[in-house]
């Protein structure tokens, strides 16, 4: 399916505007079709000529994705371009095995389903509609399509406002790569794009971005039943307990502040200090490079600081700060959040392997790593009866009712070995109206 890299196809600019030449609806599904039926290593080859691509062009994407909020070049290069180059290199060494069918046959199968085998094949949604975030113009909204696309969809991608370029950038790599046009399609970055972009339909929706915006996008998908990921906003607190290293929690407080200028959506939002060090703690943070800094609130113990946490309405992240890992693991494991990093700020959250995703009012869904894959897709179940059994096909009776009470006794109740002789009983007057009816 893939055009091979030094075709002059390849080399090609994406279509004008992004757009699908021809028929869009119709060519595109008749190209994801074509795609879904390809093998997954072999929808993986563009994936490793993408990923090559990306080295050999990191600065000037880094530079469009840098020119949306003015920041500074190596800061995008080490928090979206290598998690983006990464993420690539997961897909080409995990993709095959999360996406591959998973067989059942005897182990574990119900006595009543005698003969079946079952096979659970994950099977792509059609075209997924990824609608990205402006604070991460090019990390985010590539590693979504690009999961999309390995999954066996074609995908339309709707950049935030002022970020086109950047996800016209990552396609023309992408097309260089070997994807066929069809399969990616470049939106407009407006508001209005964005509503059309709805409303024209879509298998399923990856939305990134304000929680506002995402209600709205939720109750146009409500009219069709639209199944979508929703990756929504972020009130994250950090909590710095009283064995806390102290210098380690402010620098981490400082970097996460002014991190993107901020706009990052597990950025620290509230500060939570146990006992006596807040005025220390915010005394230290006062001025962070000029960055607004949270109050630091004073909490009594640890139990305290989840109950406020686990209260919020927002629920993507929250970091614990302590010189004692294994208490801060209990603690980070009462919190009802998507992501708790332990002694470390955000940067864990963009490891490939690791699914990310809020609760409550942060959203639902999965996106990155196996599980963000398998949202990509839906379990498509095929089972086969190997045999000529069918007894489930014939009128059932008074025996049979007979036989099933005593065979749930015998498998499942509580003295199983005290209900064997009525199964047994049951068994033997089934036998004999079995008979008698031949």
């Amino acid at each position: 399916m893939n055009a091979p890299a030094n075709t002059a196809r390849s080399r090609q600019e994406p279509p004008p505007g992004g757009r699908n030449p021809g028929p869009v609806q119709d060519g595109v599904r008749t190209a994801q079709l074509r795609w879904e039926e390809t093998p997954v290593r072999d929808r993986l080859a563009f994936i490793r000529r993408l990923r090559h691509l990306i080295a050999e062009n990191a600065e000037s994407l880094a530079a469009e994705a840098a020119s949306v909020r003015d920041r500074p070049l190596a800061e995008k290069l080490v928090s979206e371009v290598l998690p983006l180059a990464d993420a690539c290199q997961w897909l080409e060494r995990n993709a095959p095995k999360v996406l591959a069918p998973r067989f059942h046959g005897r182990k574990g199968r119900p006595l009543w389903l005698h003969g079946m085998d079952f096979e659970v094949q994950r099977r792509p949604f059609g075209t997924v509609l990824v609608i990205g975030p402006g604070n991460y113009p090019l990390f985010l909204p590539a590693v979504h399509t690009l999961h999309a696309l390995v999954a066996g969809n074609a995908v339309r991608l709707k950049p935030a406002p002022g970020t086109r370029h950047v996800a016209l950038a990552v396609a023309r790599l992408a097309f260089a790569a070997g994807l066929p046009f069809p399969l990616l399609e470049i939106l407009g970055d407006t508001g209005a794009e964005s509503r059309e972009a709805v409303a024209y339909g879509a298998d399923k929706v990856i939305f990134t971005g304000s929680s506002e915006n995402g209600r709205s996008v939720l109750a146009r998908l409500a009219d069709t039943n639209t199944p979508s990921v929703m990756e929504l906003s972020g009130m994250d607190t950090v909590i710095v307990l009283e064995d806390a290293d102290l210098e380690l929690a402010v620098r981490a407080l400082r970097f996460g502040l002014r991190l993107n200028a901020g706009g990052t959506c597990i950025a620290p939002r509230r500060i939570l200090a146990v006992g006596s060090m807040a005025g220390e703690l915010a005394g230290r943070l006062a001025g962070a490079d000029g960055a607004p800094v949270p109050p630091v609130q004073t909490v009594r113990d640890a139990d305290a600081a989840a109950a406020l946490v686990n209260a919020a309405d927002f629920a993507l992240g929250a970091a614990i700060f302590s010189g004692d890992p294994a208490s801060a693991h209990r603690l980070a494991s009462r919190l009802r959040t998507g992501f708790v990093t332990i002694n470390d700020l955000i940067v864990p959250t963009a490891d490939p392997r690791m699914p990310f995703g809020g609760v409550k009012a942060s959203g639902f869904g999965i996106t990155r790593g196996a599980e963000g894959l398998l949202e990509m897709t839906f379990p498509h179940v095929v089972a086969v009866r190997r045999g000529g059994m069918h007894p489930h096909f014939d009128e059932p009776s008074v025996d049979d009712a007979a036989f099933f009470s005593a065979w749930l006794r015998a498998a499942h109740g509580r003295n199983r070995l005290r209900a064997l002789p009525g199964l047994f009983r049951a068994i033997l007057t089934k036998i004999k109206t079995t008979k008698s009816k031949s």
